[in-house]
């Protein structure tokens, strides 16, 4: 008995002031001085759109002028392979972490818990790799298109 008693005494609060419920009926009961209405929304002048982009976004290569398209694919080739060591070392961070040898105090390694700060970077990292990736295919296939293919490797 004791126990009902002290979950109704708890719930008493949400029981007395939940069914205090607005509806659309109590808007017009609301006044806020300043506010607009839709009747003032109404009046105002649409808004301009934009047709196109005020700057294009960030490329990271241009079509090259003749046949140089097997260094524009060097170049994205290498700036994959280093963006993959970096995911991979920080992942070796993470590994290391969560082993036997972390948890010195006085080292400079990474503790247990490295996983919750790294894990941001480390998904921001997979994302680039994967943008870069779908460059590196769409340039292959414009060189391809253009009749200069690309040594893959």
């Amino acid at each position: 008995m004791r126990r009902i008693g002290a979950v109704l005494i708890c719930l008493w609060p949400a029981l007395a002031f939940g069914q205090q419920a607005y509806t659309n009926a109590d808007l017009v009961n609301i006044q806020v001085p300043g506010a607009y209405t839709n009747e003032d929304l109404k009046k105002l002048p649409p808004l301009a759109m934009q047709r196109a982009p005020a700057a294009p976004g960030p490329q990271l290569w241009a079509p090259p002028v003749g046949s140089e398209w097997q260094p524009v694919y060097n170049r994205l080739r290498t700036a994959r392979v280093l963006l993959q060591a970096e995911i991979d070392y920080e992942i070796e961070q993470v590994d290391f972490s969560e082993s036997a040898f972390a948890g010195d105090p006085q080292a400079f390694a990474p503790r247990l818990g490295y996983r919750t700060g790294a894990r941001p970077l480390i998904l921001e990292l997979k994302k680039r790799a994967y943008l870069l990736d779908k460059q590196i295919e769409a340039m292959a296939d414009t060189a391809r298109q253009a009749g200069d293919p690309v040594d893959p490797r």
